[in-house]
């Protein structure tokens, strides 16, 4: 359907003489990548409007996909078989963040694996992208850079004694990267570098 959308869209386009004919393709991957990514990050909003954490959805999402670019790791096949997966992972998030805001030792302790695990892995090239070892390289100084940036945010807003809630989901989604991270190692889902 997505699919389908995207490419009326950009049939349109090329009709009204805005794209040529040679760029319809990367037009209609560029749009399909928009729309998932639109449909996915709206239906992570929403469960935050329903459970009422809106707020904390939305300090997760910056803090995810902030990092996740940067990093890589797992990847679904399908669009439907990743947003699924994203929405069920997201649902458990919520329920455990609370958990982990009670038991600060064991949020802070598993926070500090996942940071040092992304600091030492820096970044999955995954077979769909087959960075370089130039990008690869600075892929890796990237999401190293941004954990970085994300840690001292939270550091920041510990030593301000933000509410712990915050502070959870954002620890939440430095340790979900680095758990996809470390799940698309464990299944191979990463080429080496030509």
């Amino acid at each position: 359907m997505i699919e389908k959308m995207a490419i009326k869209i950009v049939n349109q386009m090329e009709i009204e003489k805005i794209i040529s004919q040679s760029s319809c393709e990367y037009y209609e991957y560029a749009l399909i990548g928009m729309l998932e990514h639109a449909i996915t990050v709206g239906t992570m909003l929403l469960l935050g409007l329903i459970f009422r954490q809106f707020l904390s959805s939305f300090c997760f999402i910056v803090f995810f996909l902030s990092l996740r670019k940067r990093t890589g790791g797992f990847h679904a096949n399908k669009f439907w078989q990743c947003y699924l997966g994203t929405v069920i992972i997201y649902i458990v998030i919520m329920q455990v963040v609370p958990m982990f805001c009670i038991n600060q030792t064991i949020m802070y302790g598993t926070l500090f694996l996942a940071i040092i695990l992304i600091c030492i892995i820096g970044t999955i090239n995954h077979p769909n992208i087959e960075m370089s070892k130039s990008e690869l390289q600075e892929s890796k100084k990237a999401a190293r850079l941004v954990v970085l940036m994300e840690v001292m945010i939270i550091s920041v807003l510990v030593y301000l004694k933000a509410d712990i809630l915050y502070i959870g989901y954002m620890s939440a989604a430095i340790i979900l990267c680095a758990f996809l991270m470390c799940l698309a190692k464990i299944i191979k889902q990463e080429v080496g570098v030509k």
